[in-house]
């Protein structure tokens, strides 16, 4: 999203946010995105940056324009000889004609200004990402919730079939005991998820200043592919050219390297166009006014200041070395994430595939172990193991799933591309 975009959008963002209000009860993932553009403290305090930071431009322009001042003062005088005030002015008009720190350094301001721009664009992406991170928390609490419900809710039956198996002397008491620990274990994952479900939804107040009890989820449908091009180059071709933060630190070195200009032009002469004019009332005895014109060239010539200007340009020097290098370190930064993010969206895929799988082979080992169990050929514990193995897959797929939604976002933040449209995509497959 643009900058400009961003801001000419935030009239309406914030009508949107004041018709959403009455539905903060629940919420499809877009509408909750809408309230955090209106409402996320983050996102405002990076508009107020931007704001602040977009002025550098003009004033480091302002050391390039004309400078006009008025001066005025009036004076009683007391004399032996006379008693009377004077009152007079001067007009005075400076234009720089050269001044080369002055010149860079709103060079430099330009590049700062651009920066800003590109700083909140990120803080904008940020929010994006920030505002599905959030949400997949509730889905992920929300699934572990229901998993835990319906593992409780199978242990139980089991131990009620163990219990009365025990009261007519079909099993041990071991089996009734092993049964009832798994069945503890059980209540205890379950109390501790539904805290977490709570806490994932303060997530969510915090991020959009409203309160949520309930949201869509995601649709089984939810397309699970691979990335393709299977190869890493193209990605990388279009990270180094769009991602923000490389972008961001390419204008870091160049708003040093001006810097660095305007510190070696402190040694230069400056030329400033003047022109003054100066009127004086005269007297009361004389009576006689008067008033003077002058319009003239001053030249500067820096000789000696202490050693401060040469210091001075010798640390904008380093600077630039300094922004040099974390630019290099952006750069390799970028390029082992856009690696990174690729690879694991192509495991995560594979890993949804298998985990799949794994469930319906969990099924029919389960069904095999209650169909032993039932004959006497296995115990209670190798059911309870078939079950936890069944429970854990669902687990493992279910966070699979979001673990890929998650990397597809931060893959596209990285790459420069994130934009409102994916929140779009995204919410079009939740129900």
């Amino acid at each position: 999203m643009k900058t400009k975009q961003f801001l000419q959008a935030s009239c309406l963002t914030l009508a949107v946010s004041v018709a959403l209000t009455s539905q903060v009860n629940a919420g499809q993932l877009a509408d909750i995105y809408q309230l955090a553009l209106a409402n996320d403290p983050q996102l405002k305090a990076a508009e107020a940056a931007y704001n602040a930071d977009k002025e550098i431009e003009a004033q480091s322009r302002a050391s390039l324009l004309p400078n006009l001042s008025l001066d005025a003062s009036t004076k009683s005088i007391d004399s032996d000889t006379a008693n009377y005030n004077n009152h007079g002015y001067t007009l005075s008009l400076t234009q720089p004609v050269f001044n080369a720190a002055s010149w860079f350094t709103f060079k430099q301001g330009k590049v700062l200004s651009q920066q800003a721009a590109l700083q909140f664009d990120l803080e904008q992406q940020s929010l994006i990402s920030r505002t599905v991170e959030a949400y997949l928390s509730v889905l992920r609490a929300k699934s572990e919730l229901q998993t835990s419900e319906a593992q409780e809710r199978a242990i139980k039956r089991r131990l009620d079939q163990v219990n009365a198996q025990f009261e007519v002397g079909l099993i041990a008491n071991t089996d009734v005991q092993e049964a009832q620990a798994s069945y503890d274990n059980a209540r205890v994952a379950r109390i501790a998820a539904e805290g977490d479900l709570d806490n994932s939804y303060e997530e969510l107040a915090r991020l959009t200043g409203k309160s949520f009890d309930v949201i869509a989820q995601l649709s089984n449908d939810y397309p699970i592919e691979e990335p393709s091009p299977a190869q890493a180059q193209p990605w990388l071709d279009k990270a180094m050219t769009s991602n923000l933060n490389l972008k961001i630190a390419n204008l870091s070195t160049e708003a040093a390297r001006r810097a660095a200009q305007a510190g070696h032009a402190g040694h230069y002469p400056t030329l400033n166009l003047t022109a003054n004019y100066d009127y004086d009332e005269g007297t009361s005895v004389s009576n006689d006014g008067s008033d003077t014109s002058a319009i003239g060239l001053t030249l500067s010539v820096p000789l000696f200041s202490g050693g401060s200007v040469s210091s001075k340009s010798r640390e904008l020097e380093q600077r630039l070395v300094q922004s040099q290098f974390n630019r290099d370190d952006t750069l390799r930064a970028v390029t082992q994430s856009t690696r990174s993010l690729l690879r694991n969206l192509r495991t995560g895929a594979l890993s949804v595939q298998a985990l799949k799988q794994s469930i319906k082979s969990s099924e029919t080992a389960l069904q095999a172990t209650e169909e032993g169990y039932n004959v006497g050929t296995r115990n209670v514990v190798d059911v309870l193991q078939a079950e936890q193995q069944l429970y854990s897959s669902q687990r493992d797929y279910a966070s699979a799933r979001f673990d890929f939604v998650q990397n597809l976002i931060t893959f596209k933040q990285q790459l420069g591309t994130l934009s409102p449209e994916d929140i779009n995509e995204l919410d079009s497959w939740l129900k």
